[in-house]
């Protein structure tokens, strides 16, 4: 019998290292190929490939991100082809199967981590037997268990990282990868939760995977562990693997648990690392300790804020810090505290994500004990709870959106600085909010928007608060550019001006020899803006083999 393997990713560039693990554990004994698509292709080009494929068995792997996608592709299956046999397996099914068994037309839910499962299952199947496997759950039976794969049996597989088919693909997508399954931390509101103890795979076939794909060209791997330096020996060794193989190019994300950081490590990295090779994510999610009670989280937060003040000293690694707002007994003026403390350390990237009630964890079962509302439909995100109307989630949304524009884009470094600096100092959180409103005020469109209107909207926030950063700005501006933009967000000059002022400039040979520029420079690859006393800014930009240059100079007549 024919079985395919499939599953949406969230875009494009992500790959399905879970698909390659069912693959590579059953290609030897089963007639298995699988094929992976992004939420954005259409649901009828892919269920009439996935159709002609002729394949006897499908399974899928569910995730919140593709679960209601997945959904609505099922019951096409079923309905162009009743005598399919449809297994279903991933995080999204595995603590509720009796679920998705009552909802949707599938025969099979298989419940954690599938690799030797789906074999015994696949065999069961072509041999006709009756299925009672520990981690599947049919109409006929439920399984109690969670499997759980042997990972020296999986190491003795051939690698999921080697793959023919991802061999031409490896320099443009991201790689995923795992040193180790299981998370030790009982957070209440995660499903790694529900997993006991950390296994770790054989140290010679972790860096024989990882000399592979660094030798093969990849661009970005990015580690699946749930608590990466959890153990201390471990993290070493990898981390002097990586250094001593580094390769220009190439990066790697980690999550971190920044309490567990020591000095020694902190410094090592801070003296090892070559420039913008690591990123850490850490997940603070609050700072508020009965919260951090409440979900069983476990953190020490000057600590950890120490830890963080140390890496960013050293300037090595990008830093990416977590919030989640709407957890028990934080309020919004609590929520706002935590996302001050958590701003004020600096990191590049402050992602402020919104609780979500995932299936099978915990606080989706007590959701009552604190009055949670939340969305039947993925990625059931909280309306309100005890302690946080709608409204003010509401309002946390906007200021979100404002945060994403403004700080984790990086398209404002000098306007930041210079605000976070002087004007809104210890009030981050008061920023965003304040901005989101004067943007919805201007009834400025969440996307869709054209980049001089972000920053001719933002400059009119700020003249509104007598703040003048117009210099700081301009400079952004034009840090957003590798060529000469066709317009600026505030035009002092018109077109035909500026043809015959640059034109005129282009001229000035003495001028151009003390700046190193040429008459063809001026004309096509610089910039100008009007000053006073009839004086020009020229921001002229200069490609070099590796970087975009951008000289400013200014020019009197």
């Amino acid at each position: 019998m024919k079985t395919l393997l499939t599953t949406l990713n969230a875009k494009y560039i992500h790959t399905s290292l879970a698909l390659r693990w069912l693959y590579v554990a059953n290609q030897s004994r089963h007639d298995i190929c699988f094929k992976e698509y992004s939420l954005k292709e259409n649901t009828t080009t892919i269920l009439e490939e996935l159709l002609a494929t002729q394949c006897d068995i499908i399974g899928l792997s569910v995730y919140i991100w593709n679960v209601t996608r997945i959904g609505e592709i099922i019951h096409l299956f079923k309905q162009r082809n009743p005598q399919l046999i449809i297994i279903v397996g991933g995080p999204e099914v595995t603590y509720e199967p009796a679920y998705f068994l009552n909802t949707w037309p599938v025969d099979y839910v298989i419940s954690g981590e599938g690799e030797f499962v789906l074999g015994e299952l696949l065999e069961a199947i072509e041999q006709g037997k009756e299925v009672q496997i520990d981690g599947v759950s049919s109409r006929n039976y439920i399984s109690p268990v969670v499997a759980k794969a042997d990972l020296e049996k999986l190491a003795e597989l051939p690698s999921p990282y080697m793959l023919e088919e991802d061999k031409e693909s490896i320099s443009h997508r991201l790689v995923y990868f795992e040193t180790s399954r299981g998370c030790p931390y009982q957070c209440q509101y995660c499903l790694s939760s529900r997993e006991k103890g950390v296994r770790y795979f054989p140290k010679d076939y972790l860096f024989k995977n990882l000399a592979y794909l660094i030798e093969a060209g990849a661009k970005q791997i990015k580690f699946l562990d749930r608590t990466f330096n959890l153990d201390k020996q471990h993290t070493r060794e990898v981390f002097d693997f990586l250094i001593q193989n580094y390769r220009e190019g190439l990066s790697c994300q980690f999550e971190v648990y920044a309490d567990l950081l020591t000095d020694e490590v902190i410094d090592y990295l801070n003296t090892n690392l070559p420039d913008n090779y690591f990123r850490f994510e850490i997940g603070i999610q609050s700072t508020y300790e009965p919260t951090n009670v409440a979900v069983k989280r476990k953190q020490n937060f000057p600590l950890l804020a120490g830890n963080i003040k140390k890496l960013m000293e050293g300037g090595k690694i990008t830093l990416h810090l977590d919030l989640i707002a709407g957890l028990p007994y934080e309020t919004y003026d609590r929520f706002v505290r935590s996302f001050n403390d958590v701003f004020v350390l600096g990191g590049k990237e402050v992602q402020l994500g919104f609780l979500k009630m995932l299936r099978g964890t915990n606080l989706r079962k007590d959701a009552a004990q604190y009055g949670y509302r939340y969305n039947d439909a993925a990625p059931y995100e909280i309306l309100d709870n005890a302690d946080i109307s709608a409204e003010e989630l509401h309002r946390i949304h906007e200021a979100e959106h404002a945060l994403e524009r403004f700080w984790n884009s990086g398209r404002f470094p000098n306007t930041m600085h210079k605000i976070f600096q002087t004007y809104y100092k210890g009030r981050y959180f008061e920023f965003f909010d304040e901005v989101a409103k004067h943007f919805a005020m201007q009834q400025f469109p969440h996307r869709g928007y054209q980049l001089e209107d972000l920053f001719a909207t933002l400059h009119q926030f700020l003249l509104s608060r007598q703040i003048n950063l117009f210099e700081e700005l301009r400079t952004d501006y034009y840090g957003n550019f590798s060529m000469r933009p066709p317009g600026f967000w505030e035009d002092s000059l018109d077109k035909t001006t500026k043809k015959r002022v640059l034109h005129l400039i282009s001229e000035d040979k003495e001028f151009l020899r003390a700046n190193g520029l040429t008459h063809q420079m001026i004309r096509k690859q610089t910039a100008i803006n009007l000053l006073e006393d009839n004086s020009y800014l020229l921001t002229v930009f200069v490609k070099d083999i590796k970087e975009v240059r951008r000289i400013e100079v200014i020019y009197q007549f």
